[in-house]
């Protein structure tokens, strides 16, 4: 048997860099592409519910909720799209 592969070889895989979120296929927005884009999202949910909670629906802190979630995806997709 001729297997003339490198045994070192992890491909172009690990050098190729994809995008935490992408274009959705359907509908509008961005979402998430690779575990580090889902884990993004996950952790600004648990953010989102746990703030949510604890201040129990007043208006001006909703705010500390609602930014963070909205810009950290939008930051991170024009950081990576240079």
């Amino acid at each position: 048997m001729n297997d003339d592969r490198d045994p070192y070889d992890i491909g172009d895989r690990a050098t190729r860099k994809q995008p935490w979120f992408g274009q959705k296929r359907f509908g509008y927005g961005f979402g998430p592409r690779t575990w580090q884009g889902y884990l993004v999202t996950a952790i600004l949910a648990a953010f989102a519910i746990i703030v949510g909670t604890l201040i129990k629906g007043r208006m001006p802190e909703m705010l500390l909720v609602i930014l963070p979630v909205i810009a950290v995806p939008l930051i991170i997709r024009s950081i990576q799209s240079r």
